[in-house]
């Protein structure tokens, strides 16, 4: 294929960055002409640098966020410059704030530089020194006194409100992932709390409408969004991933972890079924010599934790005051969502539907990436393609040193200079 330089107006590139706990995905795509997302290449990497969602080793992290990237540059065939990354972790806090101005039009006509001004005033909130302001995102809007406005653009009044789904972290935990990424030779385009990106990839627009609880199983936490609507309401982080089932099972078996993650995705189930005195191979600890164990003690060893989870999840939904404010129940997703008897369980106990949410809304290599351990990353190209007024991200074919050559040819063009 012959080396040249791709302009935004040929074509459009973003890419989403995950950074998990167990695995880095990284997501290529190309915005066409209908808007639509194609994928180009997906990009998968195992990951030890970080802890529940916090960086704890820069160097290990940034390794795997380059070696996730390069995967899918091969995939793609083309070179990125810089990501869209996902943020999440325990630090992270979410409020639904409210403000309000005066519309001092002669003509009392809301513009848009008064929902800048509105925006501006919502943001400011007290704040310790030590968050920031991930997200600002307008829920309703309310014209003298008349809510569930969504576009008050044109209308006319002399008050308007705003309520607005704050989202803060801790700037230290928020600035050395952005570090990692550019430690592996990359800019950041923009931070994305990842329940939010997941929403843009899994749930459809009657889903959020009318109610929706999205909880994405992470490694070390599960993160929850709750859309009510249209619009989100409400986002925490669960301090359970899959990690811990994980664990449970190496407890419960004594085995390495690595073992327990084996057994866990090959034979691992949250519920009886005639299978249960099926049995499973497993090498513990104390002896070189393989086990044979019914699968009946998994189900054991799975089903409380996962109970568990469930019950924080609706506990955080009631702490939220969404109890009964969600028929169309909840979407689990995430590389934790695969474990068998999640939706039954869940189901059961929260007394609402459930499904697993993969990515829709893709097209080109949709084989790739509809799996719900690719649904952030993807979710994070959907988000910064509808909701980021910034550029997308530029690329360039071919191998680095043909991109730079391209650059420096573009640079001295502009001073009449042939080379």
């Amino acid at each position: 294929m012959r080396n040249r330089r791709l302009t935004l107006s040929q074509n459009r590139y973003i890419a989403g960055l995950d950074v998990g706990t167990t695995k880095i995905c990284a997501i290529i795509a190309e915005i066409v002409d209908d808007g639509q997302s194609s994928v180009l290449g997906v990009g998968i990497s195992p990951c030890e640098g970080l802890k529940k969602g916090i960086v704890v080793d820069m160097v290990a992290t940034s390794s795997a966020i380059k070696d996730a990237i390069e995967k899918a540059e091969r995939m793609a065939g083309v070179q990125i410059q810089s990501l869209v990354v996902g943020v999440t972790g325990e630090h992270i806090s979410c409020v639904n704030n409210r403000s309000v101005i005066a519309i001092n039009h002669p003509e009392r006509e809301i513009r848009e530089n008064d929902l800048d001004r509105l925006m501006d005033t919502a943001r400011i909130i007290v704040l310790p020194p030590e968050r920031e302001i991930i997200h600002a995102i307008p829920r309703w809007y309310a014209i003298d006194g008349q809510s569930g406005i969504h576009s008050p653009v044109g209308m006319h009044g002399s008050r308007l409100e705003m309520e607005t789904h704050i989202v803060t972290g801790l700037s230290s935990f928020i600035n050395n992932v952005v570090k990692c990424v550019h430690l592996a030779g990359f800019s950041v385009d923009g931070t994305v709390l990842e329940p939010i990106a997941d929403a843009e990839s899994v749930l459809v627009n009657d889903e959020r409408e009318l109610g929706v609880a999205l909880i994405d199983i992470g490694g070390g936490t599960s993160d929850l969004a709750i859309y009510i609507d249209g619009q989100i309401y409400y986002s925490g982080v669960i301090p359970v991933g899959g990690n811990h089932f994980s664990r449970d099972i190496a407890v419960g078996l004594c085995c390495s972890l690595e073992e327990a993650e084996r057994v866990k995705k090959e034979h691992g189930s949250a519920i009886a079924d005639g299978n249960d005195m099926e049995p499973f191979e497993v090498t513990v600890l104390s002896n070189e010599k393989p086990r044979f164990l019914p699968k009946k003690v998994l189900v054991e060893i799975i089903e409380p934790r996962l109970s568990e989870l469930v019950q924080l999840a609706l506990d955080e939904i009631e702490r939220a005051g969404c109890q009964g404010r969600l028929p169309t129940g909840l979407v689990f997703t995430g590389g934790g969502s695969q474990i068998r008897g999640l939706a039954e369980i869940a189901g059961k106990l929260a007394s609402m539907p459930v499904r697993i949410g993969k990515p829709i809304g893709f097209s080109g290599m949709t084989d790739v990436v509809q799996k719900p351990e690719c649904a952030t990353a993807a979710g994070l190209v959907l988000y910064w393609s509808r909701h980021s007024t910034k550029e997308a991200v530029h690329v360039e074919e071919g191998p680095i040193w043909t991109a730079l050559i391209s650059k420096i040819k573009e640079l001295l063009s502009r001073f009449s200079v042939d080379l």
